[in-house]
């Protein structure tokens, strides 16, 4: 016995692998026993502590649609059993122009004016006696005929380059009496100018003058 001892402590070194062999063994031993009792970080199961309430839908149904498949593209041709809507416009109302308003159809054309002097005192084709009163009507015509309402005559009387009377009418075709008198304006004897300025209410005019001599009677 006392030479198996004695060979022992003559060797220390393998003692020293022996005892650091069995160390290593019991710590190899440790781990392998921890590793089979707790489940792996990436595994574990949820706590109690966890507040993600929000329901996951399966990826398949969450999968966003795609242009190509759901939506026609922009530049895409409608489907050709469908007939193409034309655009709906809204009618435009016409605002008529003031000359429309003004001229209306019938009362466009240039009035043709006529001054009609009376016989009374008349005593050759175009002289009168000092004293006269023939009096003066018009005629006035456009493409409507003979104006009569609506017409109007601004008279101016002048004896050379005097102005003698001025008078305006209402009308353009006499009623019952004379349109322009003459009063006491041929008591003196000269060269008379009757002129006749005729406007109407569709913003029409025409002018019209005739010369006459006045004698001694």
């Amino acid at each position: 016995m006392s030479s198996g001892r004695g060979s022992l402590a003559d060797h220390p070194v393998i003692v020293i692998i022996g005892v650091v062999a069995a160390v290593v063994g019991l710590i190899v031993g440790v781990k392998e026993l921890k590793g089979t009792d707790s489940a792996p970080p990436s595994v574990a199961a949820p706590t109690a502590t966890d507040t993600d309430t929000t329901p996951h839908t399966p990826a398949a149904t969450q999968a966003a649609p795609t242009q190509e498949e759901d939506m026609p593209a922009p530049d895409e041709e409608p489907n050709a059993s469908e007939p193409a809507r034309a655009p709906v416009t809204q009618p435009v109302e016409e605002v008529p122009s003031r000359a429309a308003v003004v001229q209306s159809p019938g009362h466009t054309a240039p009035l043709v004016v006529r001054i009609k002097l009376g016989s009374s005192g008349k005593t050759g084709p175009d002289t009168y006696r000092v004293g006269s009163r023939p009096g003066a009507n018009t005629e006035v015509y456009d493409d409507t005929g003979r104006l009569d309402r609506g017409c109007y005559v601004q008279w101016t009387l002048s004896r050379g380059s005097e102005v003698v009377r001025r008078v305006t009418s209402g009308r353009c075709r006499p009623p019952s009496i004379t349109l322009f008198n003459f009063e006491d304006s041929l008591d003196e004897p000269g060269s008379y100018t009757l002129k006749a300025d005729v406007t109407t209410d569709w913003r029409q005019t025409g002018t019209e003058s005739v010369t006459f001599n006045v004698v001694p009677g």
